[in-house]
């Protein structure tokens, strides 16, 4: 029989919850559950908390959903009488026992304390079948440079892990880096390594890497490893929980027991997830537990409310984490602001900012790349004021990230992103430089990793976002190091790409001469299929999808309904280069809000040839397209535009006589690399010896 999908999804969330809800027992665990009123009543208990049961009956059972039974929860000599309700009867596959789910009834507060400490008396002797995610990443990596770049990171960081074997785990953390001899050295925490092989397993910035040790040497109070040449990184959450700080409490009221009142300081947050240090037997928490409402609060600001579900209570040295996700109730805005407080305590999004950022930018030669000067942006600085104090509104389509020097208004540095596509981010306005006098806290590295992880963090929330994009210098030796050789990394998976172009500025108030024969117009729909066929051969599918050169999104118009919903602009017009009434080459123009970009990248036109770009007609056309561009821009009021000159044969360049503003890279990142791309940041940007 089809149900309904309505009905389909009730069902799907109801055996979800009840597959999470409590402990499921191990096999080594002797428990059994009786229930009055069966023929057989004794079965062997499943899974336990305490507000359900299920139990392993030996033969079918005649109970219904939604009747009333006794049940004896009994362990060895141990035994307790519980008032519960059938939920339902499943048989797990088709010729495995019956299993009955029940509910307790009304429990006591007693009765769960009770439970609880069954559940964590079996844990400690290792009868619970513990909650286990599955990673949700798994990345082999064997290229040697990159798996020396990650271990000098480690190592500098100091970062923690665990040697497994069959003798039991030992912590350790990194201490030393040989590169010359290729080896890692780990100071062990109270103990010996085992006899290889054994596992070693090192927590980065916010993923898991393992790989196979087969022999370690004790040598001056370290245990040093031969540098593998093959690494695993797991990943098991989309986004990072960072440390959480400055007595931050999460505060609730049990959902069983009211009078059960929770209060605990965060270990960690993040915007879907927090953990904190718990007492089970106090606390009453169990993996299913939901609770409706959880309050939130760091000392000095308002508390924020969430609504929370325990997926994990683990063991640490310390004693036991409960893991929760969270979602906030109501206006999610107060929920963002309080996690990037404690995820990013050194960098700031609101305020005003204007003019410490303008003066970073001068003092930092910004202003002077591409051959300009200050003079050249005092014009636009008004400008620039009026658009950032419209996305302050509209943070879900822009936002400047600063990391402010301590008590000052003076900015560091500074990171600007802009959401130019339907499912895209940008990152521009790059900027960083501590003035004479002042002291810098940590390093250069850290300012910028400080600034990147603050403006790519958020952008991760956005439902519809699926890319990150830069337009990038080309002979910038930290673009190549953090961004550009990541891209390469995974260019062959489809999931980023760096593409060549050259930066030219076009006059648009000039006189501009249509090449003869040729002519303009919006393009058929034939021209646009033609349009679209060139770019998929010519172009990645990053390339297409990043920048909407695709005929579901290529009009932008769900893009445009936003920003105009922010009083902002935001364009995309078509021009066909026609020669004789045949197509040669289409134009691709885009225009943004005045001040977002102060090097015009969003006033930009592309120029795609439909016909082989080396041929004289197709050089012609697309001085013909530089033409109607002029005039597009110029009666929008714009001076100037950008050209993207993409394709190799440039003969047309010499006529169109353009400021070269230089080489770049267009660098584009699917979403879904994006906390590898963070955790090859954070190790780019850890300070080695000496720094």
């Amino acid at each position: 029989m089809e149900f309904p999908m309505a009905t389909k999804k009730v069902a799907e969330l109801v055996r979800a919850r009840d597959s999470v809800l409590g402990y499921r027992m191990g096999p080594g665990l002797v428990a059994v559950a009786s229930v009055e009123g069966e023929r057989s009543p004794a079965g062997r208990l499943v899974q336990l908390s305490p507000e359900h049961l299920t139990v392993c009956l030996q033969k079918p059972t005649a109970l219904k959903p939604g009747q009333r039974a006794n049940v004896v929860l009994g362990v060895g000599g141990e035994a307790t009488a519980l008032r519960a309700e059938v939920m339902k009867i499943h048989r797990p596959a088709p010729k495995a026992l019956p299993e009955l789910s029940l509910r307790f009834v009304a429990p006591q507060l007693a009765q769960g304390r009770h439970i609880v400490s069954m559940l964590e008396g079996w844990r400690d002797k290792g009868h619970l079948e513990l909650p286990r995610a599955s990673p949700i990443w798994k990345e082999r990596i064997v290229r040697a440079d990159r798996i020396g770049r990650i271990f000098e990171a480690l190592t500098a960081r100091r970062c923690r892990g665990r040697a497994r074997s069959e003798h039991g785990d030992v912590e350790l953390s990194a201490a030393l880096f040989d590169k010359y001899d290729a080896r890692v050295a780990w100071e062990v925490r109270g103990g010996v390594l085992p006899p290889g092989p054994f596992l070693l397993e090192v927590y980065g910035f916010s993923s898991v890497l393992r790989f196979q040790v087969d022999e370690a040497l004790h040598e001056d109070g370290l245990w040093s490893v031969k540098l593998p040449s093959e690494l695993v990184r797991y990943r098991h959450r989309r986004l990072r929980r960072a440390p959480a700080w400055g007595g931050c409490v999460a505060r609730f009221a049990h959902p069983l027991w009211p009078q059960v009142r929770v209060e605990r300081e965060l270990m960690d947050i993040s915007y879907e997830g927090l953990s904190f240090a718990t007492e089970p037997g106090e606390d009453l928490l169990y993996p299913g537990l939901v609770l409706s409402e959880m309050e939130v609060e760091l000392p000095g600001r308002a508390p924020v409310y969430v609504k929370a579900e325990v997926r994990n209570i683990s063991g640490t040295s310390a004693g036991r984490r409960c893991g929760m996700k969270v979602e906030p109730v109501g206006d999610a805005t107060a929920w963002r602001m309080l996690v990037e407080e404690l995820s990013h305590p050194n960098t700031r999004v609101s305020g005003q900012w204007d003019q410490g950022t303008w003066d970073l930018y001068e003092r930092s030669g910004y202003f002077r790349l591409s051959g300009k000067t200050p003079a050249d942006f005092e014009r636009m600085k008004a400008e620039y004021r009026d658009a950032h104090e419209r996305l302050e509104q509209a943070p879900r389509l822009g936002y400047r990230v600063v990391r402010p020097v301590p008590q000052s208004d003076t900015v560091e540095a500074s990171l600007s992103w802009l959401k130019p596509y339907s499912g895209s981010w940008m990152a521009h306005h790059l900027a960083r430089h501590l003035p004479a006098g002042e002291r810098c806290r940590g390093t250069a590295r850290e300012a910028l990793r400080d600034i990147y992880l603050r403006g790519f963090e958020p952008a991760q929330t956005d439902p519809d976002i699926k890319w990150f994009l830069a337009y990038c210098e080309a002979n910038v030796r930290w673009v190549r190091f953090t961004a550009l050789d990541f891209a390469e990394w995974y260019q062959h998976t489809g999931q980023a790409c760096v593409l060549n172009f050259h930066l030219m500025e076009a006059d648009a108030r000039r006189e501009w001469v249509m090449p003869e024969g040729f002519s303009l117009g919006e393009p058929t729909a034939e021209e646009k299929q033609a349009l679209f066929a060139r770019l998929e051969r010519t172009r990645p599918v990053a390339y297409r999808e990043a920048l909407d050169l695709v005929p579901e999104r290529f009009d932008l118009a769900g893009l445009k309904q936003q920003w105009s919903g922010a009083k902002l602009g935001r364009e995309r017009h078509v021009l066909v280069a026609r020669k004789d009434g045949r197509a040669v080459a289409v134009g691709v123009m885009e225009a943004a809000h005045a001040g977002l970009n102060l090097f015009h990248v969003l006033n930009g036109l592309r120029i795609i040839p439909l016909v082989d770009a080396s041929l004289p007609e197709a050089q012609q056309a697309m001085l013909a397209l530089l033409a109607g561009a002029a005039e597009w821009y110029r009666a929008r009021g714009l001076d100037v535009f950008i050209h993207y000159v993409e394709e190799e044969h440039r003969d047309y360049l010499g006529e169109a006589k353009l400021t070269d503003l230089g080489e770049g890279r267009i660098w584009i990142l699917s979403a879904q690399l994006l906390p590898d791309f963070i955790e090859h940041l954070c190790e780019a940007t850890t300070p080695r010896g000496g720094e």
